[in-house]
């Protein structure tokens, strides 16, 4: 959960740093293991970084190529580092998700995205075509919101950051409240703001002088079919996915975590993250659960027990009791 910010005026406007600092700095919660900014004539990035692997705790961002033509900023964790440094013909393994990423861009361009499995916001900068190509993972994990005008784009992970800058407006957007009470929510890329946008999951954006270009590259297939041979052929089959899902995202170096409800979904993963770490010798896994003594009706956890009585968890508890919108006003605002 790390942050990126960024600017890109069009024109001869110079960017002031000091603006991407601030900009950086109201994501300071999403990154607090370290913070940079770069800026070159029209155009700066910035980043809060939550070191998360071992690769990202060694990581600088924005990161800047070694010719000096392509800057990155992303909040990202790579799923298929394997495959990419086969098909990119390199075997250095220290490298950051971000590094690799953009590798993948000086290879594929405009395609790297859908080359990617993971999740994964980023901007790049690319002086050799002047242009600010952005992206979204393909469901939307990673957040990007984006202010646009006939002079400058703004972009961040959060809106709050957008604000710190001065030229974008605070104009409330009445037609996505009225969206949110009826609870029809299918514009995708609406926001509270008039003026200020979500990039769609599974797209990609472009900036540049004269243009700018949203396009989707990834949508499910609603007609795709996978044929085996046996039931137990589709469960095999199913148990390798899965698994090397959920080991996917147990890269971390410190303690690996998950929330437990007693639901199907948490269950299994929780249930495969503990095997996963068994396996590895690295621990117990630390499992998260809500519960509430006061609304038995919602208390799940007779379920969250039934998966806590085996070896390998170190539990945690939240009282879904004394959490609410009012209590706790303050601390959400």
């Amino acid at each position: 959960m790390s942050g990126i910010v960024g600017i890109c005026y069009r024109g001869k406007r110079q960017v002031e740093v000091r603006d991407v600092e601030n900009m950086a700095t109201a994501l300071a919660h999403r990154g607090p293991h370290g913070a940079g900014v770069w800026a070159n004539g029209s155009v700066g990035l910035g980043h809060r970084r939550l070191g998360t692997t071992r690769e990202s705790c060694k990581e600088t961002l924005p990161l800047v190529d070694p010719k000096g033509d392509l800057v990155i900023t992303a909040d990202v964790r790579l799923d298929n580092r394997s495959e990419l440094m086969a098909l990119l013909g390199i075997d250095d393994f220290t490298l950051s998700d971000a590094a690799l990423l953009l590798l993948a861009y000086k290879q594929w361009g405009q395609r790297c995205p859908s080359m990617l499995l993971g999740d994964f916001a980023f901007a790049i900068w690319d002086s050799r075509q002047q242009r600010l190509f952005c992206a979204r993972d393909y469901f939307g994990v990673k957040p990007f919101f984006y202010y646009r005008s006939e002079r400058a784009f703004v972009f961040a992970s959060e809106i709050k950051a957008l604000l710190r800058v001065e030229e974008v407006p605070r104009r409330l957007n009445e037609t996505r409240v009225g969206d949110y009470l009826i609870g029809a929510l299918d514009d995708k890329a609406m926001t509270f703001y008039r003026d200020i946008f979500r990039l769609p999951a599974g797209h990609w954006l472009v900036v540049a002088e004269n243009h700018h270009e949203v396009q989707s590259y990834w949508s499910p297939d609603p007609e795709r079919e996978l044929r085996l041979g046996s039931d137990e052929e589709y469960a095999e089959a199913f148990r390798e996915v899965f698994q090397e899902a959920v080991s996917c995202r147990m890269r971390d170096v410190s303690p690996v975590g998950s929330t437990l409800s007693g639901g199907l979904d948490s269950s299994s993963i929780s249930c495969m993250a503990r095997h996963l770490l068994q396996s590895e010798g690295r621990g117990e896994l630390h499992t998260f659960s809500v519960l509430f003594d006061e609304v038995p009706e919602s208390d799940e956890r007779q379920y969250v027990n039934s998966v806590l009585q085996q070896d390998g968890f170190k539990a945690h508890v939240v009282r879904g009791d004394t959490i609410g919108p009012l209590p706790e006003l303050d601390r959400f605002l």
